[in-house]
This record gives structure tokens, C-alpha cells and sequence, in this order.
């Protein structure tokens, strides 16, 4: 018998069991008070950390990723900015082989895995989870954006200054910061950053993972931008419609050129060839070893 996960997403079990209501007990004021109860654990959701488990896994996939495409480059620790419960903006601070310091910028995609149905022949969900690990750039944001609900609301962001006329605490803004101002404006998790001799610590709001110098977003920084979420009192529409808690499907992501890893356990990852990916263009994936969901 396969391992049985233990959440989706820690929050998503309590939410549907708030939902379900009580058998027997359907009232108004039961339906109210369950419904309460929902809008406090979503609350409580949208703010929450990632979980251990998530990190790990996060990481791992980064990791292997690194070794298989920027092997010249010596990794020397990670950040994770989480956007949604399924996108996560990874940095990984490199020394290259001359000697240089940078960070690079990736993705983490989370996404529930399909196969081919042996009856149909048509493609269902397997049960699996899949992190997709990519290089990050402009364009490549823009499509995640769009397809995890955020890109209406950073538009509206870059709106409040479409020409980056304003000045910044620390410096010129950049298509990413756009990004990182929604995360601030919206109340998403503290950023993570993991080192071998640190481990897994929280780093202060507004952090800005591309800059080795350690410029932050600042409180004023973001007072321009705030009018953009005062509607919601700073909550995103993908966490209000409910959209976030859900993964997209894999098979509707189209071609990319990541790399896949199955979300399991604590991340520590081993090689296999995953069916759907080696035809759709992910190519050779990761699975990791440990229970049958991430957290």
C-alpha cells in the first residue's frame, strides 16, 4: 500500500472539513458558523508558511536541477519566495568557475501529474504531485502569472507606474520586483532562505532574493502600490476565489524546457523517466523519496 499524503496543502483537509458541515446539524446558524469557520482557516492559510516538507522538496529539485543544467556553477545556498501554495520563486546564490558571485533566478511550479488511462488511452490524474523546476526570465513569469491567477493584479501594480519613473529605497525597479511588490502588497509568507550552515530561516518582508547586496523593499516603497489592494484589505482574488489551493493540471501546461520532479517526503531525490514529461518535453525527471504528497 502506497504511503497516504498527509495535505495537499496543510490548511485544505480543515477547509473542506469546515465546508462539508455536520450531518444532522444543518441550520442556519450551523451553516454560519461553518462558514465562519472556513473564511478563518483560509485566513490563516493564505498567511501560513511553507511547510517543512515543501521546502525540502523544493529544494531538491532545485538542486538537481542545478547539477544537470549549470554544473559549472557551485550552488552556495537558496531562497524561496512563495507567491501561491504551487509557485515559488527560487534564488540560488552561485560562485562560477571563475570565481564570480550571482543569483540565479528560478521557478518551482507544483502540479498534479496525469498518465495514459489503459482502458481510454486518455490521460487522467495519477495521484502524483510534480514540482517543475525552470530558469526564470520576463516572459516565462508573465505565463506563470497568468496561469496561477496573479497576472491581473500585477498588472494593475505596474500599472500605478508603467514607465519605473519612481524612485526606490533600493534603486531602479525591474519586471521582477513587480513580483515581489505583489507579494508584499498581498501579505504572502515571509521569504525563506536555506544554507548548509544555517539551515531553513525566515528573512524579513520585502526581501529582494536578486540582490546579493541585500537591498529590501521598504515600507515606503510600497506605499504607491497600495491602492492596488485596498479593495480585497490586501487579499489576493486567487486565494478569495479559491483557485490557489488547487494545483494546475500538467497536461495544461503545455512544452517547457524545466525539469520534473515528483513531490514526495523530504525531497531526496533519485533519477527515473516519467512518462508524460519524457513525451511532452520536460525530458529525463526526478522522484523523490518519502510519502505520496507534499505538504
Amino acid at each position: 500500500m502506497r504511503p497516504r499524503y498527509r495535505s495537499l496543502t496543510p490548511p485544505l483537509v480543515v477547509i473542506l472539513a469546515f465546508s462539508a458541515g455536520i450531518p444532522g446539524c444543518d441550520t442556519q446558524a450551523s451553516r454560519e458558523r461553518a462558514r465562519l469557520a472556513e473564511e478563518t482557516a483560509r485566513r490563516q492559510a493564505e498567511t501560513d508558511p511553507p511547510t517543512q516538507e515543501v521546502l525540502s522538496q523544493v529544494r531538491a529539485a532545485a538542486e538537481v536541477f542545478m547539477q544537470e543544467r549549470h554544473g559549472d556553477e557551485r550552488a552556495e545556498g537558496y531562497s524561496f519566495t512563495a507567491l501561491t501554495p504551487n509557485l515559488f520563486l527560487v534564488g540560488v546564490s552561485v560562485r562560477d568557475s571563475a570565481g564570480g558571485t550571482t543569483v540565479r533566478q528560478l521557478s518551482a511550479e507544483r502540479l498534479r501529474d496525469v498518465e495514459e488511462s489503459w482502458f481510454s488511452g486518455e490521460l487522467k490524474e495519477n495521484g502524483d504531485l510534480l514540482w517543475v523546476v525552470d530558469d526564470l526570465d520576463e516572459v516565462k513569469m508573465k505565463i506563470l502569472a497568468r496561469r496561477h491567477g496573479l497576472d491581473d493584479e500585477v498588472n494593475a501594480l505596474r500599472d500605478q507606474d508603467p514607465g519605473y519613473s519612481y524612485r526606490h529605497s533600493w534603486g531602479r525597479r525591474t519586471w521582477l520586483d513587480d513580483y515581489l511588490l505583489w507579494h508584499y502588497v498581498y501579505h504572502r509568507p515571509a521569504p525563506i532562505l536555506y544554507t548548509p550552515a544555517g539551515g531553513y530561516q525566515t528573512q524579513p518582508m520585502g526581501y529582494r532574493f536578486q540582490d546579493p547586496s541585500g537591498a529590501h523593499i521598504q515600507p515606503e516603497d510600497t506605499r504607491p502600490f497600495q491602492a492596488s489592494a485596498a479593495r480585497t484589505g490586501g487579499r489576493s482574488s486567487v486565494f478569495l476565489g479559491g483557485g490557489a489551493w488547487r494545483p494546475p493540471l500538467a497536461d495544461q501546461v503545455g512544452e517547457t524546457r524545466g525539469r520534473a520532479f515528483v513531490a514526495k517526503g523530504s525531497g531526496h531525490s533519485w533519477f527515473g523517466f516519467h512518462g508524460f514529461f519524457s513525451r511532452g518535453g520536460f525530458g529525463r525527471a526526478g522522484h523523490a523519496a518519502g510519502g505520496h504528497f507534499g505538504g
